[in-house]
């Protein structure tokens, strides 16, 4: 079984999921907690990367963290007692991740974690605690990177448990990057765009966008790169309806120059985001996609958990500061010509779903 319910989970694990579906004797059963429920958030992304449908979709929903976590764990719980898999895959750090995870250890079946290791080390993050708590309960934990790995010798967990195998997002965007070329021209001359001449933005932590001065910081700083650079603003639910119940949205449609828009699909953010100058994000999955593309990356957190893009001067970090934002994106000029993700780097340069589902079926703690 593996849990799904947020747009980075459906990414990072279709790969897993074609590979699983290419061995005999297995049968895999994919369940929807539905945390994303909106087509740009959810379907699509099913649609795009071609998965298969989901045996269970358990409509969670939104709501607080207590209230998505405990509802989620309660409906999963239900769906392992009726499915009973000899294993349960959860990636990520979602709230549907740990829910999974929780509900699995209860009912004494083994775990799989996929992107374990991964910390920020700042556990005002829900994700920090999500993860952490995973790969403690976890049976198996696939780190992504030499990195990963080191963090959860250092907490103790035993070597055995320990699975370095690359990073899923690598092998999901090499699937995906010859499809987002092809339609990039269309789409750059749809939305009026000329290639490596545009920011392309991307908010939704509740730091960042519920936070009124964190937001206003951030429009700001938008209105002033927005005067040198065209902006694209795929903008998230959450963000969307903060932009509008505070006001904001009015000063970004004054000026031509800021694209805001509804979440895209997979497939379109790889072509725009191939195609920027820079981009300025909160996502952790879009810093190492920009990363492996060569595309400069400003984040605004304080921290962050694949510090490889750091080390590489890939990726800098600001906080929703305006000036901070504005330096450092006017500074992020685009200089190399090749990819990173086809070189030598720390997340892989493919392969690690096939190292995932191969591990597993040698683990004797795995018995179908």
């Amino acid at each position: 079984m593996i849990v799904l319910g947020a747009r980075p989970q459906f990414v990072k694990s279709a790969p897993v999921i074609h590979e699983l579906l290419k061995r005999r004797g297995l049968k895999l059963q994919l369940i929807n907690s539905g945390q994303h429920y909106d087509y740009e958030l959810s379907q699509i992304f099913f649609d795009q990367l071609k998965l298969p449908p989901h045996a269970l979709n358990l409509q969670v929903g939104s709501g607080s963290h207590a209230i998505q976590t405990a509802k989620a764990m309660t409906r999963i719980e239900q769906a392992i007692l009726k499915l009973k898999p000899a294993l349960v895959l959860v990636p990520g750090d979602t709230n549907t991740t740990l829910a999974a995870a929780l509900a699995a250890a209860k009912l004494t079946i083994p775990i799989g974690h996929i992107e374990a290791g991964a910390r920020s080390f700042d556990m005002t993050m829900p994700e920090e605690i999500n993860r952490r708590v995973t790969d403690h309960i976890s049976t198996m934990l696939f780190a992504p990177t030499k990195n990963a790995e080191h963090n959860l010798q250092n907490e103790g967990i035993a070597a055995g448990r320990i699975f370095q195998v690359g990073d899923t997002m690598v092998d999901t965007l090499r699937t995906v990057l010859p499809t987002a070329r092809e339609s990039q021209k269309s789409l750059l001359e749809k939305m009026r765009l000329n290639k490596q001449d545009f920011l392309l933005v991307t908010a939704h932590r509740p730091g960042n966008v519920d936070n009124e001065e964190h937001l206003r910081g951030i429009v700001n700083a938008l209105l002033r790169i927005s005067e040198t650079r065209r902006v694209v603003f795929p903008a998230h639910p959450r963000a969307m309806h903060n932009l509008r119940s505070r006001g904001f949205i009015r000063r970004i449609r004054r000026w031509s120059n800021i694209s805001l828009t509804k979440p895209l699909g997979y497939v379109e953010m790889i072509s725009l985001l191939d195609a920027a100058s820079a981009v300025l994000t909160d996502s952790g999955g879009l810093q190492k996609e920009a990363y492996l593309l060569g595309v400069p990356c400003t984040t605004m957190r304080k921290s962050t958990e694949w510090p490889e893009t750091i080390l590489a001067q890939a990726n800098r970090l600001v906080d929703a500061n305006s000036q901070k934002i504005i330096r450092n994106v006017l500074d992020s000029r685009r200089t190399r010509t090749g990819m990173r993700l086809y070189d030598e780097n720390p997340f892989s340069r493919g392969g690690a779903s096939r190292r995932i589902v191969n591990t597993i079926l040698s683990n004797p703690l795995f018995d179908p």
